[in-house]
């Protein structure tokens, strides 16, 4: 028996921003060694900015981050990132933070689909958002209606928004989660 298909949820009565995107913002996403809460020792293995004007996409930065803890089998399952592939080709610590915290600065706003889980990987770099930007979690706007939140995936399903690239990597889950933003505040979120 098919299900019927779900529709997305009725955004809140009062939106955010209006039906208008800010001038300048960015998407993040981080891929990580473990979960946060669950491991002792979690480091960040990738990071991605995307940078938009309103709609349009204007830049994207990605790299591999050398880890102080090693890449375990279930990760590399997950995100098909393998130790061996960050001994060749990751940025260490300080200048991937450095990068990464040069790649916010000029945004308005940081969006992410999992805000309490990304903002454990700006933590992770040192890196603290500056005066007057704001934050917003696509995943807790999408359960605002006493929804399960939703996996990204299932959200930019339940929206039509294209994915380029393979998920759980963090420059192709940052574009989803980009372009999940925008889809939401086309629609009153």
């Amino acid at each position: 028996m098919l299900r019927p298909p779900v529709a997305p949820p009725t955004p809140p009565a009062e939106s955010t921003f209006r039906g208008r995107l800010p001038a300048r913002w960015v998407a993040i996403d981080f891929e990580t060694t473990g979960i946060w809460f669950r491991h002792p020792c979690v480091c960040v293995i990738e990071a991605a900015v995307i940078t938009y004007e309103g709609e349009r996409e204007v830049a994207a930065w990605s790299t591999l981050v050398r880890p102080r803890c090693r890449v375990g089998a279930e990760i590399t399952r997950l995100t098909g990132i393998t130790q061996e592939a960050i001994d060749a080709a990751g940025v260490d610590y300080d200048p991937a933070g450095d990068a990464l915290a040069s790649a916010l600065t000029s945004a308005q706003l940081v969006v992410a689909h999992n805000w309490e889980f990304d903002k454990k990987g700006l933590r992770w770099f040192d890196i603290e958002l500056g005066p007057g930007q704001g934050t917003y979690c696509t995943m807790e706007s999408l359960a605002h209606d006493g929804r399960k939140w939703p996996r990204l995936e299932e959200a930019v399903a339940l929206f039509g928004v294209g994915v380029d690239g393979s998920s759980h990597r963090a420059e192709t889950d940052a574009r989803s989660a980009g372009r999940l933003f925008i889809e939401m505040v086309r629609r009153g979120y």
